[in-house]
């Protein structure tokens, strides 16, 4: 696999609603504050299994508040959104 200097995990604080299931899944990366929301680590992901493990996180998260900057694979991981009724007709 290509190296992994570009792949970084980030949080949309805005979006973050303290679950904390991330920090299960990826306790080397990300910490929980006092209230419970995340803090990631802004280090880019170094390796092939962080970048799988990253991914894994990403799609843990409830509130999809974490995503993969510089990840090629992200764009397609995505789901797509739902159609509104109006956008159906």
């Amino acid at each position: 696999m290509a190296a992994h200097e570009d792949i970084r995990l980030v949080v949309n604080g805005s979006l973050c609603d303290g679950h904390g299931i991330c920090a299960l899944v990826m306790p080397e990366r990300i910490s929980l504050d006092v209230w419970g929301f995340a803090n990631v680590d802004p280090e880019p992901l170094t390796d092939a299994r962080l970048v799988a493990r990253a991914r894994r996180v990403v799609h843990s998260c409830p509130a999809k508040a974490l995503t993969l900057v510089g990840d090629p694979r992200a764009a397609v991981a995505m789901p797509k959104a739902k159609k509104r009724r109006e956008d159906a007709r």
